[in-house]
């Protein structure tokens, strides 16, 4: 039985494989026992909470990344998806990758910041899940803005 998500979607095609795999992928992942930061992002509308740990070096490059994903499949698989590409950024530019996203996702850019978040571009067409794909950037920016006193 297909469950249909109005103009002609379904469960299926949100929850297509590649996102399943990647919500897999962040279950393995534990926050660190030390960090220089944590920070933690809410959703209130369903619940997600996504936990973030960063250990950044003298360059302000992320050397060190942890998570605990208390959410969706989306929500899990989007922070896959970010724990893949985090290490060796610049906190300086968390900001910039999360409105990257944000733009895609609401359909205003073509460009996907990270070449595998092209695989949630059937979420695209579902404005009220876009923030369990972002939450994770979110606690990432958190993250970002709380270490450098902002």
């Amino acid at each position: 039985m297909v469950h249909f998500l109005g103009a002609d979607k379904s469960l299926e095609d949100l929850y297509q494989t590649r996102i399943l795999e990647f919500a897999r992928g962040a279950r393995k992942i534990n926050l660190l026992p030390k960090n220089d930061v944590r920070f933690i992002s809410k959703n209130p509308l369903c619940g997600d909470e996504v936990t973030i740990d960063l250990i950044i070096n003298k360059d302000h490059i992320i050397s060190q990344y942890g998570h605990r994903i208390r959410g969706c499949a989306l929500c899990e698989a989007s922070s896959g998806v970010l724990s893949k590409n985090v290490i060796g950024l610049d906190i300086n530019k968390t900001i910039i990758l999360k409105n990257k996203l944000k733009k895609w996702l609401d359909g205003k850019s073509n460009n996907v910041p990270i070449l595998d978040l092209q695989n949630f571009s059937s979420v695209k067409a579902f404005q009220n899940r876009h923030k369990c794909v972002l939450l994770s950037f979110d606690a990432l920016t958190g993250a970002s803005l709380k270490l450098l006193g902002n």
